[in-house]
């Protein structure tokens, strides 16, 4: 068939590596700026959510001691 392409040449090869190797670059520079926009959010919820924690398991062991 003439529509079947052959192997692709080392050029071709390379570019595509380098595409992709940049894309990666791309999506993980996008992931750690939102993952910088979310922190201080993230890091008091979880503070919050031991402080919950913490209370419910002190209470638990007061009511549980007697």
């Amino acid at each position: 068939m003439s529509g079947d392409p052959g192997p692709k040449s080392w050029f071709d090869r390379a570019i595509g590596a380098c595409m992709s190797i940049l894309l990666a670059v791309v999506a993980l520079y996008c992931a750690t700026q939102v993952l910088q926009s979310i922190l201080p959010f993230l890091i008091v919820g979880i503070g919050i959510g031991a402080i919950i924690w913490a209370v419910w398991v002190f209470i638990q062991y007061r009511r549980n001691k007697y």
